[in-house]
């Protein structure tokens, strides 16, 4: 597996595959690999001929200079990882933003509510920073893990509005044990948080339980008066439950589909 940094190397490489008659599968991180990028990849690597994964911790999605500082950085396990997952390249990039960088791509749909309404210009950056990827590698098919339900929704928008011709497949969310979801942010979690981020993923999964009418609410009352959580929001969107909550500093999210109610 070969380490990538230069755009220009990366989409010449991917043109020259294309040329020969191989498919391209891209997985998008922001580095910092788990369990959960390498079903990702190994997903890939059964749609396609090539599989690159990128590793880039985007600015411009970050809206706290903190939360962008402190976004663990593990390169050389990102490389181990990538490599026995099955991917041909780690695209690495040193920035995808030139100093005057003035162009965005920003899906108005999608983008509401949830995450969209507590971090501005998220998913602005997101969707750009994506864009600027599809050009780069050139792919004809994307992963995207579903833990980032509504990063999901918005791509998806953005290339069909766009017409960009790349196919997005979805991959359900991987959890650890006690239903927690694999994040690169679980890292930063000590011990007591960790604890905590179980309880809030138990919590997120008996609220959908309770059905869609009063999934939002329940888990309102779950999480009241649980030191170390915060809930930041949680909505019920097509027949899912999404939330998102502090565990001490730490922005977790999640999202189960409702039961059914008779």
């Amino acid at each position: 597996m070969k380490i990538m940094t230069k755009p220009a190397e990366m989409q010449k490489a991917s043109l020259a595959w294309q040329r020969r008659g191989e498919s391209v599968a891209l997985v998008p991180t922001m580095g910092a690999l788990h369990e959960g990028h390498v079903a990702l990849i190994r997903r890939a690597a059964k749609l396609a001929d090539r599989v690159v994964v990128s590793a880039y911790v985007n600015p411009t999605q970050f809206n706290s200079r903190l939360d962008f500082k402190k976004y663990p950085h593990t390169s050389d396990w990102d490389f181990r990882c990538a490599r026995q997952a099955g991917a041909d390249v780690l695209f690495r990039p040193k920035s995808l933003y030139a100093k005057d960088a003035s162009t965005w791509v920003e899906e108005g749909a999608r983008a509401r509510g949830r995450c969209g309404a507590w971090r501005p210009d998220h998913f602005r950056g997101v969707a750009t920073v994506v864009v600027k990827l599809l050009g780069i590698v050139q792919p004809q098919v994307v992963v995207f893990g579903e833990k980032d339900l509504q990063q999901c929704e918005v791509v998806e928008r953005v290339v069909r509005d766009l017409f960009l011709p790349v196919r997005i497949v979805r991959h359900p969310t991987i959890r650890e044990a006690d239903g927690l979801a694999l994040s690169s942010r679980n890292l930063r979690l000590n011990s007591i948080q960790r604890r905590l981020a179980g309880r809030w993923a138990g919590a997120v999964r008996e609220a959908a339980g309770s059905g869609a009418r009063v999934g939002a609410v329940k888990l309102r009352v779950l999480l009241r008066g649980v030191n170390g959580i915060r809930l930041e929001y949680a909505e019920v969107v097509e027949g899912h439950l999404c939330a998102a909550a502090y565990v001490g500093k730490i922005r977790l999210i999640d999202h189960r589909r409702c039961r059914e109610k008779s």
